[in-house]
């Protein structure tokens, strides 16, 4: 059995890069989609698993050495009561469920933290970056297949991903969307960093360059803005951290880095342009470059229609392919940042309303009923989009108190191991930034998985 256990969590890794495909769809409402997913498979396996192990170590304990610090499980016992109010029971249900998959999955690695010894974890990075790379692959393999013509149903692009947007394909892997794929990518972005300020092995930073080119490739702005912001804590922590005979080195290391990093978004800025020369769409390399920059900027930085960036005689494209179509957008798409603002400003007038929303909230998964009912979204299927509104909204202020009680206590576990905490706390920020762009849990497991198994190096 502890066998099974160490081979559960070895493919973990691998199966949270299959957050949508393959999916399973059992049907949906009108307020929401019934889907199983590998990681929601798996997490509900490994529930089984870990809880026969962990009866069968504890036996008549068990509810004093699981449940003996009450304050982990304060947050998800006030979400199961907040199904009694909630404006969707049945969202509401099925999200507590997922939600306490997730906290016991945690509890069982560090109840079970004895199955991992140093041989576990060369095994398990190993399928870490392993895994990681051959998804970073599928990426340029996707957009490969987009601009030379293939359909959907062999690429997996989704929708909004395909080069027909804005010229050039941007992947999502095996995920929904580019942004769950991007968000994918922040662990091995941050942990291959860090091992290598660590140990200084360049293989680390190879790994580094081919995870962030991948990310920008993806063209998710919120996963980027996180990761950079991750980076940025991560360099920090380190360099504060360090001893006066080491702090020079570990500055001229984070140099090195930010200097791949800033090599790496300029390579795959090329192959974006080349990407958008390539695509059935009219867009030049120069229309590509002009599109990343824009976009990724927010509309700060605007080279569209010089002519240093569009030199007809350079064009890539023949003028007469009558057959070549424009794409949809032409830069920064200002309705996604409007889009998400509107939802957040919304959720906040909902919550003001009356003194029980602001402080037990309209129910956890009730959110997107509230928007509808409220007159803010045209279907109750909409989300909030920032889970920090969307924990306002759903649990009031009492719900927001418990959680940050449980943030604390996990920022003291990650500062008890003076080697581990700069990682475990740069993933939990870069985290956190992630939170405002999306809210939800089944897409992204791996916001609770990940930290929540390598704060074990901690212990």
């Amino acid at each position: 059995m502890k066998k099974l256990y160490r081979y559960f969590l070895y493919v973990l890794p691998l199966v949270l890069f299959f957050s949508y495909f393959p999916v399973i769809s059992l049907g949906g409402n009108e307020t929401m989609n019934f889907e199983l997913s590998l990681p929601l498979i798996w997490l509900a396996l490994f529930f089984i698993l870990s809880l026969v192990m962990v009866v069968k170590k504890y036996k008549k304990q068990l509810f004093t050495k699981v449940f003996g610090n009450i304050l982990w499980w304060l947050f998800p016992l006030f979400a199961t009561l907040s199904i009694c109010w909630s404006l969707n029971p049945l969202r509401s249900f099925l999200t507590v469920g997922v939600m306490w998959l997730l906290f016991f999955a945690v509890i069982a690695f560090y109840e079970l933290r004895e199955n991992l010894d140093e041989n576990f974890w060369k095994v398990f990075f190993r399928w870490f970056f392993s895994s990681a790379l051959f998804v970073c692959a599928w990426c340029v393999v996707q957009c490969i297949l987009d601009v030379n013509g293939a359909n959907q149903s062999a690429s997996l692009l989704c929708d909004g991903c395909v080069s027909q947007m804005f010229g050039f394909p941007h992947p999502n892997g095996f995920a929904i969307e580019p942004q769950f794929m991007g968000n994918l990518l922040i662990a091995p972005i941050l942990v291959s960093v860090y091992f290598y300020i660590k140990n200084h092995n360049k293989k680390y930073l190879i790994l580094f360059a081919i995870f962030a080119a991948t990310l920008f490739l993806t063209f998710s702005r919120g996963a980027i803005y996180a990761t950079v912001v991750g980076l940025v804590f991560l360099f920090s922590f380190a360099i504060a951290r360090a001893k006066k005979s080491e702090a020079k080195k570990v500055f001229f290391t984070t140099l090195k880095t930010l200097g791949v990093f800033v090599i790496s978004f300029l390579f795959t800025l090329n192959l974006q342009g080349i990407f958008a020369a390539s695509s059935p769409t009219s867009d030049t390399y120069a229309d590509g470059v002009a599109k990343v920059l824009n976009h990724l900027s927010l509309g700060v930085v605007d080279v569209r229609g010089s002519e240093q960036f569009e030199p007809v005689e350079n064009s890539t494209k023949p003028v007469e392919n009558s057959e070549a179509q424009e794409a949809i957008f032409d830069g920064y798409v200002a309705e996604s940042t409007d889009t998400r603002v509107r939802l957040f400003k919304s959720a906040f007038e909902i919550w003001k309303k009356d003194f029980k929303t602001m402080a037990v909230g309209v129910g956890i998964g009730g959110a997107g009923q509230a928007l509808y009912n409220n007159g803010f979204s045209p279907a109750p299927k909409e989300i909030v989009q920032n889970e920090y509104a969307s924990l306002f909204l759903e649990t009031g202020l009492v719900g927001v108190l418990l959680f940050i009680i449980i943030i604390v206590l996990a920022v003291k576990v990650a500062l008890k191991n003076r080697k581990y905490a700069g990682l475990i706390l740069s993933l939990m920020v870069a985290y956190a930034v992630t939170f405002l762009f999306f809210s939800g849990l089944p897409n992204a497991l791996n916001i609770i998985l990940i930290p929540g198994l390598l704060i074990l190096l901690t212990l």
